[in-house]
């Protein structure tokens, strides 16, 4: 994903590059293709990121650790699934 240097991009901007390059890799790796779809996307740090996906009956969690490179690519560091049960 193409993004400007970081250093010349509001921090919207970053985010929005970040969760676009998120959005990518749901597409291209999230293979459950039943229940209500992205209900959250949440930063919880500068550079990490979950993005619930409701299904039935629980929430598949995906953690993303991102960076934004000197080039201003988005590289997902690590990917992490989990899931969460309704009412938890």
């Amino acid at each position: 994903m193409n993004a400007q240097s970081s250093s010349h991009q509001s921090a919207v901007g970053r985010s929005r590059c970040i969760i676009e390059a998120i959005l990518e890799d749901i597409g291209a790796t999230y293979t459950q293709v039943g229940g209500g779809g992205i209900s959250a996307i949440k930063q919880d740090a500068t550079n990490t990121y979950t993005v619930s996906i409701s299904q039935e009956e629980r929430v598949d969690q995906i953690t993303y650790e991102v960076e934004i490179g000197s080039d201003g690519k988005v590289a997902i560091v690590s990917r992490k699934e989990g899931t969460k049960s309704m009412g938890e």
